[in-house]
């Protein structure tokens, strides 16, 4: 049985092992998922270099011989994308004697996950498509397929509307008391005819003021 999570990685550490083309496939996944990314190789990828220039991830040069750099970081996640399968299994046992999520692009069976193509709309929307790792090139496929009906049926209403939501929830925790009344105000801003028009004219701050005027008249 294939479960696909959103794990939350926000603030925490996330290496990734290898700075070629599969490693740099996995730094753009975690782009946007707000976690530190510590990219450790004996060689760097110019895309790679360019982010840690921007200050978007970290990286370390090392001489990858063995797993023991490893012991230096407490990671949430490991990710071994070296081209040596030997290399990437001891980096994946060390990663598990750490009591951390760990993956391998070369061996899903011992990975604790696999790693799904992610569809990312405006990196609000991610969409996952896995094929529980029997064929990736399957699963970018797919993804290509579903990428352009994806974008035609999600349009920045959508957009906006999730962005509002979670103003809309961050700023009724503190003056609704129950959950059950909370979703009551979500249901309500997010079926508000005005503020779908304000969002349909691309006035956004217009349709956060009424958001807080509900909010403010909620009882």
């Amino acid at each position: 049985m294939i479960v696909i999570v959103d794990l939350n990685l926000k603030g925490r550490l996330v290496i990734i092992v290898g700075a070629g083309g599969e490693g740099l496939k996995k730094v753009n996944s975690l782009l946007t998922q707000d976690c530190q990314i510590l990219v450790i190789s004996d060689s760097i990828a110019p895309q790679i270099e360019r982010l840690a220039k921007q200050g978007k991830i970290d990286f370390k040069k090392t001489r990858l011989d063995s797993s023991d750099f490893l012991n230096e970081y407490d990671p949430i996640l490991v990710m071994a994308t070296t081209n040596n399968k030997e290399l990437n299994r001891k980096i994946i046992q060390a990663a598990k004697k750490k009591r951390c999520y760990s993956y391998a692009s070369d061996d899903p069976e011992f990975s604790d996950f696999t790693h799904p193509s992610v569809i990312n709309i405006h990196d609000t929307v991610q969409v996952a498509i896995s094929t529980g790792g029997r064929s990736p090139a399957m699963a970018r496929k797919l993804k290509m397929k579903a990428e352009k009906i994806f974008n035609e049926i999600i349009d920045m209403e959508d957009i906006y509307q999730i962005r509002l939501q979670k103003i809309a929830r961050d700023s009724a925790k503190s003056t609704i008391p129950t959950v059950l009344q909370r979703k009551r105000f979500l249901y309500k801003v997010l079926n508000n005819t005005k503020i779908k028009q304000l969002l349909k004219d691309d006035n956004f701050p217009a349709a956060e003021k009424e958001v807080m005027r509900i909010l403010g008249e909620w009882k």
